[in-house]
């Protein structure tokens, strides 16, 4: 095996550290871009709260304000096959009774971070970061936070609406 020389090895490490630069390497190193659609998630007690509530269709910036929290998020499809895209006002009458059928959850949370990880990659994308991007088209989107089921003992579930304009 033929070992690199000192060059070498110093050109190898600069080349790990531009790429790094370039893809992120880190937790949470990715910066949102400049000028980008942001929706910024609050959770007061039980109720969530998003601002602005209307925002334009593409790449959207979910921002979770408050730090701790978790908060849901529901879109429609039908079957597995399908893509995921806007909820109609039927899935959302549904969805607010409970009824989960036809849809996609996800979920965005800092859990899994500690509070100094949280504070250095707050207004960042990644693991610890409190961002994070989704892609949406036209139509009505539910964030959401609480029990759907609405077992007793379940604390008060939240619902309220991101509407995505053209």
């Amino acid at each position: 095996m033929r070992r690199l020389g000192f060059v070498n090895q110093a050109r190898l490490a600069t080349l790990v550290g531009l790429l790094c630069v370039v893809a992120g390497c880190g937790r949470g190193q990715t910066p949102v871009p400049a000028g980008a659609q942001l929706v910024h998630v609050s959770v007061i007690g039980t109720e969530v709260r998003l601002d602005p509530a209307t925002a334009p269709a593409g790449d959207i910036y979910v921002v979770l304000d408050t730090p701790g929290s978790s908060v849901s998020f529901a879109q429609q499809q039908r079957s597995a096959e399908a893509t995921p895209g806007p909820l109609t006002d039927e899935d959302l009458d549904r969805f607010e009774r409970g009824d989960t059928q036809g849809t996609a959850i996800e979920g965005f949370d800092d859990h899994g971070c500690s509070v100094e990880q949280r504070a250095e990659d707050r207004g960042r994308m990644g693991p610890c970061g409190n961002v994070f991007k989704i892609v949406l088209t036209q139509g009505k989107y539910a964030f959401f936070t609480g029990s759907l089921e609405g077992e007793p003992g379940d604390e008060p579930r939240s619902v309220t609406v991101l509407e995505v304009v053209p």
